[in-house]
């Protein structure tokens, strides 16, 4: 698992991408920069879909997934409970759970940048 920051101006939020071949693909990116907006249970960003092993997609999420797929780079602060509706969810990394709080508090809309941490 590899240490992320995602920055939205002076918002630092401490996430770990997982093992999937997915995030591994996702590493390769970073900086990694999008912008999106809020959609009331995540965070959407139109991004490029990469590498992924259609075994590894999973229904649904928990609450501070991050998720790449479909054409979207997305931070997952709620919903959980209502997601087993979502199908073909890829899931790439986690927010620290002391951090989610800083997701909720974002602007409608934002402009990520997400590099490795130090």
């Amino acid at each position: 698992m590899k240490d992320i920051i995602i920055t939205d101006g002076n918002v630092e939020i401490k996430a770990k991408l997982n093992d999937t071949v997915a995030a591994q693909d996702f590493i390769n990116r970073l900086p990694f920069k999008c912008s999106g907006f809020d959609s009331g249970v995540d965070y959407c960003c139109s991004a490029e879909e990469g590498k992924y092993d259609p075994d590894e997609l999973q229904i649904g999420w928990k609450n501070g997934d991050i998720s790449l797929g479909g054409g979207w780079f997305a931070l997952l602060y709620d919903g959980e409970e209502n997601s087993n509706s979502y199908t073909d969810m890829m899931i790439i990394g986690h927010i620290d759970e002391k951090d989610l709080f800083k997701v909720k508090e974002l602007p409608k809309e934002v402009n990520f940048t997400v590099t490795e941490a130090n």
